[in-house]
Parts: structure tokens; C-alpha cells; sequence
């Protein structure tokens, strides 16, 4: 079912067709933040998220654009819908040559939102969408998928990072194959390596937060698009364990990389430490690194 449409331009929301679904849709600005901080030559794309509360899920699929002038448009659909197929992307897809049909040009956009001739305009859209795919759009399917890959890192699959927080606040965290992140890969230290792993969990952790402060859910998984062709698309996926947030960056096939994670937080749930409420001291936790080395 569909639930909501958004459209955004760099850090505005220009258009929302649901208020109930305004603060969702601000997920997508803090994330673009954490893309941007780490991807300055714009080859990533944000695909879609995945949200999950209380057995609750929904996702955002999402065409992200890089306009010209090297802004960021992003025409969003959310909803209980497998974002894989493809009638979905299909769907936003036609979302966004409609609107474009009407606005050519970001200026015009830009513009209209600044009127009730946007939110008219739109409404028309929406209405055809609707009609046209809410009952023919496969819903999110939870089963867990089969693994033949008990160690799951093979035929292309990486785990790029991994890290604990707490209440937006990095715990522990590691980076892997920096190759992935261009600003390390042309110069890098041991030493801008730990600064970039605690900038990036801090990123991570904000992101989780404001989810579950604005927009009363969890997120779980969010997918990009590398442009790159030697590479595979990326997904950052989130756990939780008594409190704590397990977050986990990988590239390859999803399934077998949420398997990785399942497999460390069923390890690391045994750590009585976790139990705990988080104090701000980081000494008791430094052992859980070596969760993180013996990961790959």
C-alpha cells in the first residue's frame, strides 16, 4: 500500500502528500548529508530505505538525481511495497517523468513549491498512481531467504564498516577496504582512517536517532547505488541489541550481508557489558573490538 510522496531538493522538502509522513521523509536529508561528507565526486545514489517497528515495516523508493549544477533531487514513494520489483520502479519512475513533464526545470520546481499550484498540480498524479499500481505492487516480503554461504563473504561481497553506539554517541568501530571511500584511498594514515571510522559512526548514529525521535520507527536498511561499474551497490544495515546500535556497511548481495550481522549481534548479545546502561566511559567496551577484527 502506498502511504506517502515526497519531493526534496538538497535540504528541502519541497512537496509532501502527507503530513503523517513529513518526518520519514526527513530521514532522507540526513542521509544525504552522510553521503555527501563521504562521496565529493557524487557516484552514489540513494535507491531506498527500510523501516521497521514493532513487526511494522515500510520502505522509501526513491529516484535520486544529480542535477547539473550538482544538486540533489530526490522523487520518494513510501509504503509496505518490495521496493525490488519491478513494478515498483515502474511506479516512481512515472512519478518523476510526470512531474518532470510539468516542470522542466528545477527553477520552475522550485518555484511552484513556493504555491498551492505545486500541491494541485501533484494531486492529479498522485490520484493516477495510485489508481494505477496500489493494487498491483507486490508488499515487503520478511521471510528470511536461504544462505548456502555460511561465511557469506565470497563472489564480491564486503563488509566495508562496522561499529557500536549508543544514544547517537560511537562506542566502537572499524573500517574496512578504504579503497571504497575515495578521500582515504588517494592519501591515508592510521590515524585518518580512526578519524574518518568515529565521523562516520557519529553519522550513523545521528541518523538513528532522529528516526526514532521524529519519526517513531527504526531504521533498518538503507540501499545506494554505486555509479562505479567494478563495484556493487552498497547497503548500510542496522541492529539493535538492549539499547545499543549494531550498524553494519557492506557491498554485494544483501541477504548474505544481513547474515554477517546476525551472526555477530547473536556473538556480541552475550557481552554482559551490553546489559548495561551506557555511562560514557569507552574502557569496558575496548574488548568488543576484537568482534570486529575476527569479522573478516
Amino acid at each position: 500500500m502506498i502511504t506517502g510522496f515526497s519531493i526534496i531538493l538538497d535540504e528541502d522538502i519541497l512537496f509532501c502528500s502527507n503530513e503523517l509522513k513529513y518526518s520519514l521523509f526527513e530521514t532522507i536529508l540526513f542521509i544525504e548529508k552522510l553521503i555527501n561528507s563521504i562521496n565529493p565526486k557524487h557516484i552514489w545514489r540513494l535507491n531506498s530505505i527500510f523501516f521497521e517497528d514493532n513487526g511494522n515495516t515500510e520502505g522509501i523508493i526513491i529516484e535520486h538525481i544529480l542535477t547539473s549544477d550538482n544538486r540533489n533531487l530526490f522523487y520518494c514513494i513510501s509504503g509496505n511495497f518490495d521496493i525490488t520489483s519491478e513494478e515498483t520502479h515502474n511506479m516512481i519512475r512515472e512519478f518523476h517523468e510526470k512531474i518532470q513533464s510539468s516542470y522542466s526545470s528545477i527553477e520552475l520546481l522550485e518555484q511552484a513549491s513556493k504555491s498551492a499550484m505545486l500541491k494541485d498540480m501533484i494531486a492529479l498524479t498522485i490520484d493516477y498512481i495510485k489508481l494505477r499500481y496500489n493494487d498491483n505492487i507486490s508488499k515487503i516480503n520478511s521471510e528470511d531467504i536461504e544462505d548456502e554461504d555460511e561465511l557469506c563473504l565470497k563472489n564480491g561481497n564486503k563488509i566495508l564498516y562496522c561499529g557500536i553506539s549508543n544514544q547517537g554517541l560511537p562506542i566502537i568501530s572499524r573500517l574496512y577496504n578504504i579503497e571504497f571511500i575515495d578521500t582515504l584511498k588517494e592519501e591515508s594514515n592510521e590515524e585518518k582512517i580512526e578519524v574518518f571510522s568515529s565521523k562516520l559512526s557519529a553519522k550513523l548514529a545521528t541518523i538513528a536517532m532522529n528516526t526514532i525521535i521524529r519519526a517513531k520507527t527504526c531504521i533498518k536498511e538503507i540501499h545506494i547505488n554505486d555509479l562505479r561499474e567494478d563495484l556493487e551497490n552498497i547497503v548500510i544495515l542496522y541492529d539493535n541489541i538492549y539499547g545499543y546500535s549494531l550498524d553494519l556497511v557492506g557491498s554485494g548481495d544483501v541477504y548474505k550481508i544481513s547474515k554477517i550481522l546476525l551472526k555477530l549481534k547473536d556473538q556480541i548479545a552475550k557481552e554482559e557489558i551490553l546489559s548495561e546502561d551506557f555511562g560514557g566511559d569507552l574502557k569496558p567496551y575496548k574488548h568488543l573490538s576484537e568482534y570486529l577484527n575476527n569479522l573478516v
